[in-house]
């Protein structure tokens, strides 16, 4: 059991959502998901400084970090049909606690009643160094094919997954379908608040909404 003194790491569920008020400061990520879907969008910024006063306690390594983390977890739907989304999330620096907040991570996921842990996760970043391959703000993102796959797992059990290939401005990226997450690369101090990314989530012929029986598999 740990404190965090003042407490900088938190999940907001955004109420009234960010994007409701016309002073908010939002970029959209908006697309075409299947209909039994939901998108949800983290975003988790870092922040320090002289005149920082906080710290956080790193889930990786299991140590303290002087700085601030905060995360947001934005669930609400802008978008009016239930084949389309679009998420309005905050991009710019905040001042908490005297750390000066940056934006650094972007994590956008689908969820349905088969795949509730998570399919088509894509990760956005600023780059950091020279061989992170930077995408023009108007590219098109996919995750077409998202396809079911049932294993008999842990615990004698029987599981589900959903597992997409993701193309790049109509370029596959993915050799094999993935479970896990794909990363890309924007310049976030090019953000501003007509900025949209484009990411498109796409079923297969294999898809799946319902949800898996453990016992039976089906």
């Amino acid at each position: 059991i740990f404190i965090l003194t003042p407490l900088m790491q938190w999940y907001s569920e955004n109420k009234p959502p960010i994007g409701s008020s016309i002073d908010d400061h939002f970029i959209r990520i908006q697309g075409i998901k299947p209909a039994d879907a939901q998108v949800i969008v983290r975003t988790t910024f870092y922040g320090g400084g002289e005149e920082c006063s906080s710290f956080f306690w790193s889930a990786s390594d299991g140590k303290k970090r002087q700085g601030g983390k905060g995360v947001f977890k934005i669930k609400h739907d802008f978008s009016k049909t239930p084949d389309r989304y679009e998420l309005r999330v905050p991009y710019q620096n905040y001042l908490s606690s005297g750390c000066d907040m940056k934006l650094w991570q972007i994590d956008v996921s689908a969820i349905n009643a088969f795949d509730t842990i998570g399919f088509a996760d894509l990760r956005i970043y600023s780059p950091v160094d020279e061989r992170d391959k930077v995408l023009h703000i108007d590219s098109k993102i996919e995750a077409r094919d998202c396809d079911s796959y049932i294993f008999f797992g842990l615990g004698k059990v029987w599981s589900g997954a959903l597992g997409c290939d993701f193309y790049f401005n109509n370029k596959k990226i993915s050799k094999e379908p993935e479970y896990n997450a794909e990363k890309v690369y924007f310049d976030f101090s090019q953000f501003n608040d007509d900025t949209v990314i484009h990411y498109d989530i796409l079923a297969g012929e294999n898809y799946r909404s319902d949800p898996l029986d453990p016992q039976t598999g089906k």
